[in-house]
């Protein structure tokens, strides 16, 4: 069985998702120095996302689509929050 492609089903099981993982892990509020390893790990996530919702959408399957088109964005606002991305110059 896959994923509904149904907006509202997918938002429900994300929401509840994200608010599962939410409830079992802490926000850590220290100052830490990342690895650009795990920058590079999340700047290639965003890229797969980004394929992905670019292939879902040519097979007409516009709701993962655009679930994956937003798990890149917001990737790539996390980087860009935590200062780990800036624009080119």
């Amino acid at each position: 069985m896959g994923v509904s492609e149904d907006p509202a089903e997918r938002a429900e099981r994300y929401i509840r998702l994200l608010e599962g993982a939410l409830a079992k892990n802490r926000i850590l509020t220290g100052d830490f120095v990342v690895k650009g390893s795990n920058v590079l790990r999340v700047s290639d996530a965003i890229g797969r996302y980004l394929g992905d919702a670019r292939h879902y959408l040519k097979d007409q399957k516009s709701t993962t689509s655009l679930v994956s088109v937003a798990y890149a964005e917001g990737l790539f606002d996390a980087l860009l929050f935590l200062e780990l991305a800036k624009p080119l110059e």
